[in-house]
């Protein structure tokens, strides 16, 4: 159960986009030498973390979702159905998460642009 698309046909996975840590500093170098701080940087890491999950859960959600509608064998059947309530419950526990997660970094940026307009 490998995802290999993000559920449209023949694109990547979003996850395969995402800024890395040390483009972060490339793009802070060029913009006059003032990097993200490194708790901002820690939080904006902790959503692209989660938030990939949640791009992979859902993958696997759909994946199981169609064997499901395909399955004959109720016992196999009845696994699907196990499996796909666990990654219900493990899709609203990462969704909270990630919510309280991006409102932490949205304050971050808030004081790292403030100190930067005031600076």
């Amino acid at each position: 159960m490998t995802p290999s698309t993000n559920g449209l046909s023949g694109t990547s996975p979003m996850h395969e986009f995402a800024t890395t840590s040390r483009d972060l500093e490339i793009e802070g170098d060029d913009a006059g030498g003032h990097l993200p701080s490194p708790e901002l940087r820690k939080f904006l890491a902790e959503i692209k973390g989660q938030a990939q999950f949640l791009l992979y859960l859902a993958d696997q959600i759909e994946e199981s979702l169609v064997q499901l509608s395909q399955e004959s064998d109720p016992c196999h059947g009845a696994f699907l159905c196990k499996v796909l309530g666990m990654y219900s419950t493990q899709l609203e526990t990462k969704h909270q998460g990630l919510g309280e997660k991006i409102a932490e970094t949205c304050q971050e940026v808030y004081v790292t642009v403030r100190e930067r307009e005031l600076g």
